[in-house]
């Protein structure tokens, strides 16, 4: 069961002499990154950066870790077309990730970056090797769902999980029920292809980079996410906290 959300700490909140009084007895540091951009009529334009927020807190909370910031623009190629959605360059992404991280050199020096966005992944690689190579930060890089793409196939009823489907809309009605436009979930486009299908539920594939266009797209949704719900959002939500938690146990953080 998901432990409750009680006394996470984020960098921000503290004072300075708090800071010099806390960081060395932090075990490791929480990078968030996440995106601005659309996900469908239903879920918010924040939604990558909501969910690995929620799970950095949680995991703050039980670990005693210190969250460092979010990071809420990404890099955008496939859905940049949509009305409100924000994108940075690449370059730019990594140079905002290694400032950020800095932070944590000088104490335990270990980093763990939880995204939220596919298209942050090889700039957060990219800001992960820097550090390691010039601060020698022990640097774990987590996307959430590839994390859990069992779970979320597993209590999946839909055979597609792409953009705004069933998991990501299963987790928004566990953790953020009220940020979820219910009255207008509908089953979107199916992606299309087989090995390029950028889909959870396609167990080999070829990465294929592609723009969407709102004529293809037309609610920006790829996949069904008729069939979430929050019993759903739970499991993959409960599955995704334990393995974090397995996961800086495993590197010794802890």
């Amino acid at each position: 069961m998901t432990p409750p959300l009680s006394t996470a700490t984020w960098l921000e909140d503290l004072t300075w002499s708090e800071f010099e009084e806390l960081a060395p007895r932090v075990p490791y540091w929480i990078l968030v990154a996440g995106s601005t951009e659309q996900h469908g009529p239903h879920l918010p334009l924040g939604a990558d950066t909501l969910v690995v927020q929620r799970l950095a807190e949680l995991s703050s909370a039980r670990h005693g870790a210190v969250v460092l910031g979010s990071i809420r623009t990404g890099v955008l190629h496939a859905f940049q077309d949509w009305p409100g959605s924000q994108r940075v360059p690449a370059d730019v992404l990594v140079g905002q990730a290694t400032a950020m991280a800095r932070t944590a050199v000088p104490h335990s020096n270990r980093l763990l970056i939880l995204n939220g966005h596919d298209e942050n992944h090889e700039p957060m690689l990219l800001a992960a090797r820097e550090l390691a190579e010039r601060h020698g930060t022990d640097v774990v890089v987590v996307e959430w769902a590839q994390l859990v793409s069992d779970v979320i196939r597993e209590v999946s009823d839909s055979t597609s999980e792409s953009h705004a489907g069933e998991g990501l809309t299963s987790v928004f009605l566990h953790w953020y029920p009220e940020r979820v436009r219910t009255g207008l979930i509908a089953p979107g486009t199916l992606p299309a292809g087989d090995l390029t299908r950028d889909d959870l539920h396609v167990s080999k594939r070829a990465h294929h980079v592609v723009r969407f266009r709102r004529e293809d797209v037309p609610s920006g949704v790829l996949g069904d996410p008729t069939a979430a719900d929050a019993k759903k959002g739970r499991a993959v939500t409960d599955a995704l906290v334990e393995r974090v938690d397995a996961l800086v146990r495993e590197r010794g953080w802890l």
